[in-house]
């Protein structure tokens, strides 16, 4: 995220935090230009838009922006100190109500040296959660289950890269029973970053698959990066391990940890089956070691049911009592743009699964969406997959041959790149009606046409 403008960064909301001055410059070898090192922060904030007052603003740096140039705005509109890596004029730190001034290295680092002290000063169960589908809506199953046993942190939507993971771990408080952190890669040394920050002592990786292919290369790739998350946990604590993925699989043994293994055969220690997804919902049988209950959720589709297991085999490791894993269940909600049903009134079903989409995930939601709604028109509306490389090409036109293959009635294409797409659509003897548009005003148009 580094790479974008402060814009990126407009709708954060300043986290709660409590450290000392004094604190922050042990934690990130910084010096104190002017203020009083006994001084208590509560909030701080990496977007003067969002700042409030009292807050401590890190003026972080990208190749786009300079957070450097929003000092004066920052201290208009409060901060009580600013943390900075280059000084600015002194007309702007003599501006009236700024006493606290720190000077760094590096601000990213400075604010990623904050999180990690702060996480140092943690007694919470740490869980980190990486992969290349689906952690996000585990993240907030193991939340949701979590929540029923004591308080528990989550990452907020996917602020899982080297800056919004930071900003999570500042909200660790001391009566935090749990924290569940979602760590997203895309290049190597990114997991290195993130665990010096986490330190967890559980991990889970989803799954492996054709994720940020533009800077790792293939699965293969992708799992060299993440399998750090389970070769770093400590002795004591404990990898979870979906038997499912082949690449995982090997995991179940050999690591410093210990494992905990689930899946959808019966060898995994917790599994599912029994499996029955219906617009309503999904209703299946979980196996936890010698019990099992009847689990459900309140959302479609078959994809969230191997989400499900991996949250109830981390909370089945912590000890966590069934009724509340199932309870836990029961209220996980999925979060914007991840499989959301919104119902007409006409009878239309239109199911949301819009968010950051790649090849494998691409793949797994349609075959779900398919199936959950097997006995209504079912049309897919399709754009670009980013992050593809020299790859995207083949990748596009591999996922439009294989659609293809799906009982689709309509497909509608948005992007420069569906037209791979639309190529691998039409090597099969099998079309749907499938419509393309290079412009999105004219897709939605379309759209507003024909519902």
């Amino acid at each position: 995220m580094t790479g974008r403008s402060p814009a990126s960064f407009s709708w954060l909301l300043p986290n709660p935090v409590k450290f000392r001055i004094r604190d922050l410059i042990k934690a990130t070898a910084g010096e104190l230009i002017s203020g009083d090192p006994n001084a208590l922060f509560e909030r701080i904030s990496i977007d003067s838009r969002t700042l409030r007052k009292g807050d401590l603003y890190f003026a972080l740096k990208g190749p786009r922006f300079d957070g450097h140039d929003y000092v004066r705005p920052a201290l208009e509109r409060g901060a009580r100190g600013v943390v900075l890596h280059a000084l600015p004029k002194e007309s702007d730190l003599r501006l009236e109500g700024v006493p606290h001034i720190i000077k760094v290295e590096d601000t990213e680092r400075a604010l990623q040296d904050l999180a990690g002290w702060i996480r140092s000063q943690s007694k919470a169960q740490v869980i980190g959660i990486t992969g290349s589908n689906g952690k996000t809506s585990t993240k907030e199953m193991i939340a949701s289950i979590l929540r029923q046993a004591g308080k528990t942190l989550a990452t907020r939507g996917n602020l899982n890269n080297q800056i919004g993971l930071p900003l999570t771990l500042c909200e660790l408080e001391e009566d935090h029973d749990f924290a569940v952190i979602e760590m997203g890669t895309s290049k190597p040394g990114d997991m290195e970053l993130l665990m010096r920050m986490t330190r967890p002592q559980i991990g889970l990786i989803t799954n492996v698959g054709k994720d940020h292919l533009e800077f790792l290369g293939s699965p293969q790739g992708v799992l060299e990066v993440n399998r750090l998350l389970f070769d770093d946990l400590p002795a004591g604590g404990c990898a979870v391990v979906n038997l499912d993925d082949p690449l995982l699989k090997p995991f179940a043994s050999g690591l410093q940890a210990r494992t905990v293994t689930y899946g959808s055969d019966s060898t995994a220690q917790v599994s599912s089956s029994a499996i029955v997804s219906m617009p309503e919902g999904t209703t299946f049988r979980l196996t936890l070691g010698n019990d099992s209950l009847a689990a459900e959720l309140h959302t479609p589709g078959s994809i969230h049911v191997i989400n499900a297991t991996a949250a109830a085999a981390v909370a089945w490791t912590l000890n966590v009592p069934l009724e509340k894993i199932r309870a836990g269940l029961l209220s996980f909600r999925p979060a914007d743009m991840r499989m959301q049903v919104h119902k007409r009134d006409d009878g239309t079903i239109i199911v949301n699964d819009a968010y950051n989409a790649n090849p494998s995930s691409v793949r797994v939601s349609v075959e779900s969406f398919s199936q959950t709604y097997g006995l209504q028109p079912r049309w897919l509306v399709l754009g670009d997959m980013r992050e593809l490389g020299p790859l995207s090409a083949a990748e596009h036109r591999e996922l439009g041959e294989w659609l293809a293959k799906i009982p689709l009635d309509r497909v509608f294409l948005y992007g420069r790149d569906t037209r791979h797409v639309l190529s691998g659509i039409f090597r099969s003897e099998k079309i749907a009606t499938v419509e393309r548009f290079q412009k999105k005003r004219r897709l939605l148009s379309r759209l507003k046409e024909i519902l």
